[in-house]
């Protein structure tokens, strides 16, 4: 197994699974697998998922898996860091900012669980498979501009599976709900909850061409929340992934967030939870500990 570091944020390995089996394992922080050779089983969770050659999966530090190698299998494995989520000042001046890219992508992660097994990657499986070959040359050339390349090439693929996942989930909302509109207001708020301009409910109401009451009594019927409520959870859900998986302050986390303050972060928090963000965060990381 071979493997290199880009910015510290993501380690990059090409792996051989020759055995049967791989032992059941967890990782800290997320995981996308690609299948460069071969066929068998990934076991997610005590699911099984048959694999073969040009399959993605995602894993995130909850998932437990393990391969079962039918043949001789071969995979480009990429692990996104800590600091991949961290917004640090000693990072600012050698690297892009990452965790721009990040929120940006976000919604993966809090969507994913929604594809059972690997990500079907329609139209766009010959430029993924394009970028993953690009990277693993990056890596084994060790060229000028090598860590550039690798990183803008890393992006490209999030931005790919994120287009994929939101094709995916909104082709099976829409084949079960064909005149459902809900699965569009969510994206919209998920893919702009950091912009509290775009989140207002005018802002969103004229987007989807409706009367701000018109929508908010439609979105409630349809979810039993307000719009309002419905992006509180969502911020909420964000801030347990940065609070859980990253080194930033609650106080930074909260002007991230577009909180008055970590006061008003941790109030709403708490109303939620019945635990402060300072609490959530202590218990995350005495499990961590427990599982290592």
């Amino acid at each position: 197994m071979k493997s290199i570091q880009l910015y510290r944020d993501v380690e990059i390995t090409v792996k051989e699974l020759k055995s049967n089996a791989s032992d059941p394992h967890k990782h800290h922080f997320f995981e996308l697998i690609y299948v460069l050779e071969g066929t068998g089983v990934h076991n997610i969770n005590k699911n099984d998922y048959e694999f073969k050659k040009g399959d993605v999966f995602l894993l995130t530090p909850e998932d437990a898996h393990t391969f079962k190698g039918i043949s001789s299998t071969k995979f480009c494995i990429i692990d996104f860091t800590k600091s991949f989520f961290s917004k640090s000042a000693g990072n600012r001046n050698e690297k892009m900012d990452v965790s721009e890219f990040f929120k940006r992508l976000e919604f993966i992660f809090h969507n994913h669980n929604n594809i059972k097994g690997s990500i079907a990657l329609n139209a766009d499986k010959v430029t993924f498979e394009t970028l993953i070959n690009q990277l693993i040359s990056e890596k084994q050339n060790n060229q000028l501009f090598g860590e550039i390349i690798t990183q803008n090439v890393v992006f490209l693929l999030l931005h790919l599976i994120a287009r994929n996942i939101h094709h995916n989930i909104s082709k099976d909302f829409i084949k079960q709900n064909p005149k459902s509109k809900i699965y569009e207001i969510t994206a919209y708020i998920q893919q702009n909850i950091y912009d509290k301009e775009l989140l207002k409910i005018e802002t969103i109401s004229s987007y989807f061409n409706k009367s701000p009451d018109h929508l908010n009594r439609y979105f409630k019927k349809q979810t039993g929340s307000t719009i309002k409520d419905y992006i509180i959870r969502y911020k909420l859900n964000l801030i347990q992934t940065r609070l859980k998986f990253s080194d930033l302050t609650i106080s930074e986390i909260a002007y991230e967030m577009n909180f008055t303050d970590e006061s008003h972060l941790n109030k709403v928090f708490k109303s939620v939870f019945c635990k402060t963000a300072k609490q959530f965060r202590k218990e995350e990381i005495v499990k961590l500990k427990n599982n290592m």
